[in-house]
């Protein structure tokens, strides 16, 4: 009887699976291994049982433990992941264990955190709510939940604030509330403690759309203006298709700071229903557990970001992918794939219905909703032209022209007043800027010399609070000189705005303003962001200062005025994208202004007040800017209109990258007549990290013949001297050039 030999996939550079024997061990398709590979043991997925190998049974191995206690990871992801591996031309094995949770490619078992409840004590029975000073706002908030008597769960605690935790450890140490371990579950409250609004007439027809529609695949582009209720239409869905016990439903985000507050509204409509959210702001713990109880079934709504469309859903029956336009989506290293790509083939291969929603869609989805293409890219276009709110008009938006007013510390006289009648108002403010730091560049007014970064094509940004001038490319950083270290002179001055700088502006301004500022360095702390945001509802902080973080996903009823702040080098960008881009953003951002019954201003500063894509923006029209954009992607032969991929190299010596990108170049024009293979060049950014860049572009009107040539010539490029000198990989369907 012949041995039963297993193929194993590793987290290895190589395009292949492994062999192995069982060892004696009862081993299943999609279970976790531990298998010796060369001198140590590593982690791999079995994903076939074979009769032969290619080596003699001598020299195979025997698989050294099974995760027999875990579930296996069934067909269906296995199946995906091979061929978003196959399509992004990445090894399948690292594109697996990559999917996976970091616990799962640890060798041990997958164990998960701990989880507790907390109930009051006798003691705590006794206790009265004014014994807590009123300046413990939290700790009064967890105790009178807790004065219910019922027993309270970590993750209950987490929907009344990011800090309960912590509030309910400290009436355990008063002995008022006593804690006891559970067995963790996704968190189910009960009745919907808030009722649906009535829709309106857009939103029921999009409602209705989709399921009266005949059950199977069918990718619906739901674009709606900011603020017109795509969130209800979302939850609406869920609803009907939850309706079935089994049933689950996956929710793409781009960004974890949009998910506390989906994920607040979910659980407050849809709170009958069991919710995890998978996202890189959750310990490898909580990440862990939340993956199990979605692949077991047991939560049926999953809110996730760009990875968790590998999550492996046994009763998956609806995908929803929010601001499907962000870039977030894209991956930017290892496998690069674009979680609202992979969605799509997902839900084609399960036969299920997609929505993809945002007031600003990507060209290449306007596209497939607005162009006569073939039917499998074909999508059905939803629009919802009015805010959901009656009351809610959109913002009327202002250009002032920056050219013909002098400004005082970056900031025009016109968004002055504004901001100081907003503060009379009591109503709140948010300027835009996305640029963090306190200036942009360090500048000798003497010789004009400018900070570089010494491992990165770009220049130090000043961190005037730590004294630092900083790269935010690399993480370089370095003192502020105290002179010029071109000439000498000691007169070195910041030039521009961050968000920094506005911020000691606006308090300048307004001292007696509550000011906030959100960017990368005042959020890096876990939850700095969501206290914030509750600050922000709880009507205290008078204005927002931030970047691209606060442009999309907020609702701020008490929020009248944006202002944006210096644009306009994305206007003459040379990357192709970069006018939809800001387009999308500053879309965005200015529907944050006016969304409940108070009118809402957006005043733009800049110096192109007569922009087309301004005058789109006042309009709030984004069919006819799109539809222009589109007409100048189809004339230069740019995507959507043609099909891209790019090979990127680099090295410590660019002589190598060059070398390599025209050995590759070489290989590729004689690979395909139907694909443009374009000369090595290097891109914008020549240098990152210390590494000297360059790229290959190729392009095809077939998707089908790019594929291939990139299949031949990664086959060919694999294991060759020059490959194996530099760093390299293909970018399929690149968001830039």
């Amino acid at each position: 009887m012949p041995k039963a030999i297993f193929k194993v996939a590793l987290d290895v550079p190589l395009d292949r699976l492994f062999d192995y024997l069982s060892g004696g061990l009862i081993v299943q398709v999609g279970q976790r291994v531990l298998v010796p590979f060369g001198r140590r043991s590593q982690i791999g997925i079995v994903m076939a049982l074979a009769d032969t190998s290619e080596f003699s049974f001598e020299k195979l191995k025997p698989i050294s433990q099974v995760f027999a206690n875990e579930q296996p990871l069934n067909h269906e992801i296995l199946s995906l992941i091979q061929f978003s591996a196959d399509y992004y031309q990445y090894p399948f094995g690292q594109a697996l264990l990559s999917a996976l949770p970091a616990r799962l490619r640890q060798i041990a078992p997958a164990v998960s955190r701990k989880q507790f409840a907390y109930q009051l004590t006798t003691l705590g029975l006794s206790i009265n709510l004014e014994e807590i000073p009123k300046r413990q706002s939290l700790l009064r908030r967890v105790f009178e939940a807790l004065k219910t008597g019922k027993l309270l769960t970590e993750s209950e605690l987490d929907t009344i604030s990011s800090g309960a935790r912590n509030a309910a450890k400290q009436l355990v140490q008063l002995e008022w509330v006593s804690s006891q371990q559970v067995q963790a579950t996704p968190r189910i409250v009960g009745l919907p403690t808030t009722l649906a609004p009535e829709l309106n007439e857009d939103q029921a027809e999009a409602v209705s759309s989709i399921l009266q529609a005949p059950p199977g695949f069918v990718a619906w582009l739901l674009h709606g203006i900011t603020g017109s209720g795509k969130t209800e239409v979302y939850m609406r869905l869920m609803q009907h298709f939850l309706q079935h016990s089994e049933s689950q439903v996956l929710v793409l985000v781009p960004e974890i700071n949009l998910t506390p507050q989906l994920e607040a509204r979910f659980r407050s409509r849809l709170s009958n229903f069991a919710l995890v959210t998978l996202h890189s702001n959750l310990s490898e713990s909580e990440r862990l557990q939340h993956w199990q109880l979605a692949q077991s079934g047991k939560a049926k709504i999953i809110i996730g970001t760009r990875l968790s469309i590998f999550t492996p859903l046994p009763n998956l029956k609806l995908i929803i992918i929010d601001e499907e336009h962000d870039s977030s989506y894209k991956q930017q290293d290892s496998m690069r794939y674009h979680a609202r790509d992979v969605a799509l083939m997902r839900a084609k291969r399960l036969n299920i219905p997609v929505v993809l929603g945002s007031a600003t869609p990507a060209l290449e989805s306007w596209h497939n909703a607005t162009v006569t293409s073939t039917k499998a890219n074909k999508y059905n276009l939803l629009s919802l032209n009015q805010r959901a709110v009656t009351a809610a008009k959109l913002p009327q938006v202002d250009c002032i022209d920056t050219t013909k007013i002098h400004l005082k510390q970056g900031l025009t006289p016109q968004l002055i007043n504004a901001l100081r009648l907003r503060l009379e108002r009591k109503e709140q403010s948010l300027l835009f800027i996305n640029r963090r730091g306190y200036s942009p560049v360090l500048l000798c007014s003497a010789c004009h010399w400018i900070a570089p970064c010494m491992r990165c094509s770009s220049k130090l940004v000043v961190h005037l609070g730590q004294k630092k001038l900083r790269c935010h490319h690399c993480g370089y950083e370095q003192k502020i000189p105290s002179q010029c270290p071109s000439c000498g002179n000691a007169d070195l001055h910041p030039t521009g705005q961050g968000t920094q700088r506005l911020e000691q502006t606006l308090t300048q301004l307004f001292p007696s303003a509550r000011i906030a500022r959100v960017d990368r360095d005042s959020t890096g702390t876990r939850n700095s962001l969501v206290k914030i945001l509750e600050q922000v509802h709880a009507q205290e902080i008078d204005i927002l200062v931030g970047t691209q973080m606060l442009a999309k996903g907020h609702d701020f009823p008490n929020l009248t005025l944006v202002g944006i702040i210096d644009t306009d080098s994305a206007l003459h960008s040379p990357d192709f994208r970069a006018s939809e881009r800001l387009f999308a953003q500053l879309m965005q951002v200015a529907g944050r202004a006016g969304r409940a019954d108070k009118a809402g201003q957006v005043i733009i500063q800049t110096q192109f007040p007569d922009h087309e894509l301004f005058n789109a923006l006042r309009s709030q029209d984004y069919a006819t800017y799109a539809n222009a954009l589109m007409q100048e992607r189809e004339q230069v032969q740019f995507p959507p209109f043609v099909f891209t991929a790019l090979l990127r190299a680099e090295a410590n010596d660019y002589k190598l990258a060059h070398q390599f990108l025209n050995h590759a170049f070489t290989l590729a024009r004689g690979l395909s007549e139907d694909v443009l293979v374009y000369d090595p060049v290097r891109p914008q950014m020549e240098r990152l990290k210390g590494m000297e860049r360059g790229h290959v572009l190729m392009q095809a009107k077939q998707r089908l013949a790019l594929q291939k040539l990139l299949k031949s010539l990664v086959l060919q490029l694999r294991g060759t001297a020059i490959a194996a000198k530099v760093r390299w990989s293909i970018d399929v369907n690149p968001l830039e050039f």
